[in-house]
């Protein structure tokens, strides 16, 4: 027998053990090359200006990171699953060189036919993604190619990768000794110890990650709090500190504060020689102690996989309400007080929509650009403009006293405390000579996000003072109740108006802002939902394979608590327990890890995702409970089959 048939029955002999690995690598490279087909289509190629290649780049780059380090990962656990049987090969005469060598085979083996299966499978389901990447990018139909590029991208890559790990994984082995190779994954049961600090810190790095998440919501509670936000908003890198104290404080949970809570079920007597509870309870601080990097690791993978799904699935759902609060008004034609043909063009605007059919409401107002006492340009509409535009917009109108002025945000997303525009207690005009005290913020922005900075509103009266002025803008909006069908309208205004003469006028749509934001968000959530199943699903297998690579020691425990009277649906219920916690405690932290991390996407999207969050957990909590059930179905099977093949 060679050692190519030597390793080919090893693979063939080992397929319970590889089955999952096998499954979760043919499923990475299938998205990997699905994404390789869209990214090399050509009309995609053509058409997209370089932004579906960016995200698909970047798209494909995460899984190849993620690929190499699911793959040392998972092999680096086979290795020691199978480390006896090699110790035996080695005692038997096999070298260290040939023992390298049958396990880079063995692992050549794997991949070159997960690569196989991953792109057969990928090109089965090609033309359904080209499907819904086409009605995503609104492109007609994207018709099915045969992508040959893409089938050589995929395998290039995963062939380097398969090959770096074959390569590393063998050093492994070479580090072992013959005594312990033969010991395998056994390792004495000796006393556990915790550190009670390092549980606090974990406790006290968990909060304040929590408590800066949170931090945004605290305003208005007190004055002190206030402070203490924007202390914390002031900080450099803050992110980076953030996700280090959530990631840190993650890692001592499970390898600290976990054995802390285990000792103290220990000590509470009561509850501790209740039933099985002393069998699970004094094992699972060594499975936990033992698992301690695992669980993290799954537990990090998790709330990537839900922050991200999370994330990308509450930007595509609220597209439409951040389009209305982007451009209050479906059309604006803004125009400078030189251009000659504004009247013109309003009057193409206008008969454009009634050929169409549209109904709708004209509203116009005149914006005066001076510079204030501070040199800062400052933009200034009348009070009767103003209320002209929030009535037609269903807001309520205000009333100034001479001496008075409302600030008016120009983004969405404002905030008086932190926008020092917005935070102005008084406005100097005409170079001083006219002095307002500001009595408010405006609700919402009243032209489109971005057109007018620092504008404010003032009395009629006041307006007509106005001097040195340096710009006056003539700006015309249309109140449009059909919205959502001026596409078509808008592109003919596009062949007649132009985009717009610079110094003279320039115009924006909702239509168009609404579907190129409808494109983005919608091609995150394709992009976001395939990257956020391959990290639950690698975070999920890496729990398969610790707990297969724990059965062949946990066998022997059971033997001898079945030969001393202990009933199979006793450890069952044991098996049952340890398992359940394994499972589901990294799920729940990744949980409010993600909870905590949607709460600063809400200080970003200033709309709540909490609906989002509770579909995307109630999702991966069903396809967690069905995994869980399957494994724990074979994890007892196989163990009630191993210990009535040794009674």
């Amino acid at each position: 027998m060679t050692l190519l048939q030597f390793a080919f029955n090893n693979v063939k002999r080992n397929t319970r053990v590889y089955l999952a690995y096998f499954l979760s690598s043919v499923f990475t490279i299938m998205i990997f090359f699905s994404f390789a087909v869209n990214l090399f289509h050509p009309e995609i190629e053509n058409k997209s200006g370089g932004a579906i290649e960016i995200i698909m780049g970047q798209a494909e780059a995460v899984i190849l990171i993620f690929s190499f380090l699911f793959v040392f990962i998972s092999v680096n656990s086979f290795l020691k699953i199978r480390s006896k049987e090699f110790g035996i090969l080695m005692i038997l005469g096999m070298t260290k060189k040939q023992l390298r060598r049958l396990v880079f085979l063995e692992n050549m083996m794997i991949g070159c036919l997960a690569i196989m299966a991953g792109i057969t499978i990928g090109l089965v389901f090609s033309k359904l993604l080209l499907m819904i990447l086409s009605n995503i990018l609104s492109y007609g139909s994207l018709s099915f190619y045969f992508p040959f590029k893409a089938i050589i991208v995929t395998v290039a890559f995963f062939i380097l990768i398969f090959i770096g790990i074959s390569t590393l994984t063998p050093l492994i082995i070479r580090t072992s000794t013959i005594i312990i190779l033969l010991k395998g994954t056994k390792k004495p049961n000796r006393e556990i110890k915790f550190s009670f600090t390092q549980s606090i810190l974990a406790v006290l790095l968990l909060g304040s990650g929590y408590f800066i998440a949170l931090s945004p919501k605290a305003f208005d509670i007190h004055p002190l709090l206030d402070k203490v936000v924007l202390f914390i908003e002031s900080i450099p890198y803050l992110e980076v500190i953030l996700t280090a104290s959530v990631v840190i404080g993650t890692y001592l949970f499970f390898s600290q504060l976990s054995i802390f809570v285990l000792h103290w079920l220990k000590r509470n007597r009561r509850f501790y020689m209740k039933k099985t509870n002393m069998l699970w309870v004094s094992d699972l601080i060594y499975r936990i102690r033992d698992n301690s990097r695992m669980l993290f690791l799954v537990t990090i993978l998790s709330s990537v996989a839900f922050t991200s799904i999370t994330g990308v699935y509450a930007l595509s759902s609220v597209v439409k309400d951040e389009s209305l609060k982007d451009h209050p008004f479906a059309l604006t034609y803004t125009s400078y007080s030189n251009n000659g043909n504004e009247l013109q063009h309003i009057k193409i605007i206008d008969e454009m929509l009634k050929s169409y059919g549209f109904q709708y409401e004209k509203v116009k107002s005149e914006v005066i650009k001076q510079a204030s006492s501070n040199n800062h340009t400052i933009h200034i509409i009348k009070l009767s403009d103003y209320n002209d535009r929030v009535s037609a917009l269903g807001l309520e109108k205000v009333d100034l006293k001479k001496d008075e002025a409302l600030l008016i945000p120009v983004y969405v997303r404002f905030d008086p405390k932190r926008d020092k525009t917005l935070s102005q207690e008084t406005v100097s005009l005409n170079k001083g000579e006219i002095n307002l005290e500001v009595v408010g913020v405006a609700p919402k922005v009243i032209f489109y996000s971005g057109l007018f900075n620092n504008l404010i509103a003032v009395h009629d009266e006041i307006f007509n003072q106005l001097t040195n002025i340096q710009d006056k803008y003539y700006s015309y909006s249309y109140v449009i109740p059909d919205w959502q069908n001026t596409l078509e309208v808008t592109e003919n205004l596009r062949e007649e108006l132009g985009v717009g003469e610079r110094g003279l006028y320039f115009w924006s749509t909702r239509i168009e802002g609404y579907i190129l934001e409808n494109q983005n968000k919608k091609l995150f959530l394709y992009v976001g939902f395939f990257l956020g199943a391959i990290f639950f699903l690698g975070a999920s297998s890496f729990l398969y394979f610790r707990l297969y690579t724990d059965l062949n020691q946990e066998k022997n425990k059971y033997i001898g608590l079945s030969k001393i009277g202990l009933s199979f649906k006793e450890m069952k219920k044991v098996a049952s327990m340890q398992i359940a916690i394994l499972f589901f405690v990294p799920f729940i932290l990744a949980c409010i890890h993600t909870f905590f991390a949607i709460m600063v996407l809400q200080t970003v999207l200033y709309s709540s995702v909490f609906k989002q969050f509770l579909i995307v957990i109630g999702a991966f909590l069903i396809l967690n409970i069905i995994y869980y059930l399957s494994i724990r179905y074979r994890y007892i099977n196989l163990l009630n089959r191993l210990i009535d093949h040794k009674n």
